[in-house]
């Protein structure tokens, strides 16, 4: 049988790639099937065919495997955010660590590290401190608020509730529907450029229940905005700022180059650990405060600081990492690209009386440099880079300062094996790595490794 794009077969799925598509084999090709999970036998409809493999989705379960449950959520098969809502949780951290596993010796090349069980999350449902939401029209013409359908951003469908925020945070998305709905506010058309709303931004801080509204919209007067601000914060006691953020970019980022705080102070508040944060509108925070606690905690235990150590905190956002590295450091010094993430980071350290920190603006690579060209020596290099890792500059510069143990926190683990093998492939082992559930009911993982200097 040769196989082509429309055909329906059967497939007997036997594993998860990263990425969540279940895996499964017909007469020797893999197939990847979207909504498939390990011991499904299900039909498929192929809908891409490559020479390697093929891609398909499920047409009908046949035989429904035994880690298969019903998902919480009504939006499930339609949403791209938890595809994984189908799969028992216990099930879902097994595939996680299997992952992080196999990637670092199949994309890596290594073999002799040791990995750790991962790290459970205590809550599977409403973990997360931030959603973004995008704005558009249906065919109507009619307003739309809520999230992208999977793999298509270009569409938009109505939120009616979503499991992974807080339940505050889905009447939040419904009031600002039928607010701007009624205002006659007009989405933006990233094809036009035309248009006004973009997206709905909602922070929420897990500790205290402050809760931030960000709107991000397109350039323009906004006059409906008192009224916008005081009415949410009217209906919702738990929302402490209401902010406007402006993005004139093509870019479709939930990010302003421009901020109108319209009431409240711009900034709400977290706790990790004996910390309290402020977090503003475009500063980086881990997304799962209570896992990010573990997290960090591990990172502090695997730098095994004495006191005396120069530590560097790259890609260091609001200032988390740091923070916890300096209880044990002589210095901590925090890299960030980002302006408000570094303002952030400066007014935590001084709202915990944190002493030993400093933070510099720009580019890792470009800062790394220049430090490089000073003769700074950091016994122990943190790094918690963007999902696509770090750029071969920063790497090298890594290199050549030598620092005795690099810690490496990522959320991908394809790139984290790549960015390991060139620091390994001279002068540094691969000692442990630890998975850590931050996103339950997704296919994503963070994971921590260990490298220490030959």
């Amino acid at each position: 049988m040769v196989l082509k794009k429309g055909d329906i077969v059967e497939v007997s799925v036997t594993d998860l790639a990263y990425g969540g598509k279940g895996v499964g084999k017909l007469n020797g090709l893999v197939v990847l099937v979207r909504g498939g999970l390990p011991g499904d036998t299900l039909k498929v409809k192929i809908e891409k065919k490559k020479k390697n493999f093929a891609e398909g989705s499920v047409v009908e379960v046949l035989k429904a495997s035994e880690k298969r449950i019903s998902p919480v959520c009504s939006h499930f098969g339609l949403c791209g955010g938890c595809t994984w809502q189908n799969l028992d949780y216990e099930a879902q951290l097994i595939y996680k660590e299997k992952t992080v596993r196999e990637s670092l010796r199949h994309l890596g090349g290594f073999s002799d590290f040791e990995t750790e069980k991962i790290i459970r999350s205590d809550e599977i449902y409403f973990y997360r401190n931030k959603m973004e939401f995008s704005f558009g029209k249906d065919l109507e013409g009619k307003l739309i608020l809520g999230l992208h359908p999977y793999e298509d951003f270009k569409r938009v469908f109505n939120l009616q509730k979503c499991h992974l925020q807080s339940e505050f945070s889905s009447q939040i998305v419904w009031w600002v529907r039928d607010f701007c709905a009624k205002e006659e506010l007009i989405p933006y058309d990233p094809k036009e450029h035309t248009g006004f709303l973009r997206y709905l931004a909602i922070r929420e801080g897990k500790s205290k229940t402050e809760m931030m509204v960000n709107l991000v919209t397109y350039s323009g007067q906004f006059p409906q905005a008192k009224k916008f601000a005081s009415g949410l914060m009217e209906d919702f006691p738990q929302i402490k700022t209401v902010v406007r953020n402006i993005n004139t970019k093509f870019a479709d980022i939930a990010f302003g180059e421009e901020e109108e705080v319209l009431t409240g102070k711009g900034t709400i508040q977290e706790k990790l650990g004996r910390f309290h944060f402020e977090i503003s509108a475009n500063s980086f925070f881990q997304t799962n405060t209570r896992q990010a606690e573990k997290l960090f905690n591990i990172v502090t235990d695997y730098a095994e600081l004495e006191g005396s150590e120069e530590v560097l905190d790259l890609y260091s956002g609001t200032g988390a990492i740091s923070f916890f590295l300096a209880q044990k450091a002589r210095r901590v010094t925090g890299i960030e690209s980002v302006k408000d993430s570094v303002e952030n980071a400066f007014r935590n350290a001084e709202l915990n009386s944190v002493m030993n920190c400093r933070f510099l603006l720009g580019e890792a690579k470009e800062v790394l440099l220049s430090l490089v060209q000073e003769s700074f020596s950091p016994q122990v290099i943190v790094v918690d880079p963007p999902r696509g890792g770090m750029h071969k500059k920063v790497i090298s510069l890594m290199l050549e300062i030598k620092p005795e143990r690099i810690i490496y926190v990522s959320c991908n683990p394809t790139t984290l094996a790549r960015d390991l093998q060139v620091l390994a492939e001279k002068d540094y082992i691969l000692e442990k790595v630890q998975p850590v559930d931050m996103f339950p009911q997704t296919y994503h993982i963070e994971a921590v490794a260990k490298l220490r200097r030959k």
